[in-house]
């Protein structure tokens, strides 16, 4: 009789190992609800999720969002949760919808989870879990990485694209955010015009994927306007009277590093003309683009 009880322990051990320490003694930050499959179907959608992407779904339930996203996109997916049962029902689920050989399951703290492979991140969580991993998401992620969060947004960061899914008379809200590249910081290029070549010295301030700032060129200053981020591309206008005469001009360009190249567009004589447009960065300049947490 005791052999035959050794024997259960050990073969329920083996087919069911115990989660990890911190695992085990952490309280579940957010009760398990599964997101409605039309509002999984959303989510995959916005984000664009494709065949080339990795898709990490923190808090991830039974799997359904990594599931589907290998299921009919292509994509490559990583769920995580707290909770080992999920992870059981999860990889059962994966099996059962033969994309087991391109996602994997784990029992793990999200807040802890090595994120910086994925190009799309999900979300079904609350808003004060969102705000939380939110200065990860903007630090580890690439630019042009996905976010995409069911009901819950994240304060004062304004969302690239946003919609809403009714299921069975109830809404659901669907927010997407792309991951800005951070150009913070004083700018200098020079300009070729008509007479002489001019030196630009730009001020940007950058909070999520909008910015603000100045920009001085020929002894004139001018406030930037319509300055977005969105990946590592960096757009924005400025007007300012060069050689006597107004003019606008239209930045666009990828930046890596601490250099942009890209175009400057503006109106000369009645028409546009385009200029080859290479910008450095003082390092020193950069600053956060987060917001500060109030943790009091």
């Amino acid at each position: 009789m005791k052999k035959r009880v050794f024997f259960f322990f050990v073969l329920t051990a083996v087919l069911f190992p115990p989660a990890p320490a911190d695992a085990q003694n952490r309280i579940l930050d957010v009760p398990y609800v599964p997101t409605k499959f039309p509002v999984v179907d959303e989510m995959l959608n916005m984000a664009g999720v494709g065949k080339n992407d990795v898709l990490y779904d923190l808090g991830c339930g039974d799997g359904r969002i990594v599931i589907g996203a290998a299921q009919k996109y292509g994509a490559r997916g990583v769920g995580i949760d707290l909770d080992p049962e999920r992870i059981r029902e999860s990889e059962a689920n994966a099996s059962s919808a033969g994309v087991s050989d391109r996602v994997k399951f784990y029992t793990g703290d999200l807040f802890k989870a090595d994120i910086r492979e994925a190009t799309v991140v999900s979300l079904y969580l609350l808003t004060t879990i969102n705000l939380r991993l939110r200065p990860r998401l903007l630090r580890e992620l690439r630019p042009g990485a996905r976010v995409v969060s069911h009901n819950f947004a994240m304060d004062n960061w304004k969302p690239d694209a946003s919609s809403e899914v009714d299921v069975d008379g109830i809404r659901h809200d669907v927010y997407l955010w792309v991951i800005p590249v951070n150009a913070s910081g004083t700018w200098s290029w020079t300009i070729k015009l008509k007479e002489k070549t001019a030196a630009v010295r730009a001020e940007l301030v950058q909070k999520y994927q909008y910015a603000t700032g100045t920009v001085k060129i020929d002894g004139a200053e001018a406030a930037i306007q319509d300055a977005k981020v969105q990946g590592d591309v960096v757009r924005f206008t400025f007007e300012a009277s060069v050689e006597g005469k107004p003019r606008t001009f239209a930045c666009e360009g990828k930046l890596i590093g601490h250099s942009i190249n890209g175009t400057i567009r503006s109106g000369v004589e009645g028409e546009t003309k385009a200029w080859t447009w290479k910008a450095y960065r003082n390092p020193t300049t950069e600053k956060p683009i987060d917001e500060p947490l109030d943790v009091t």
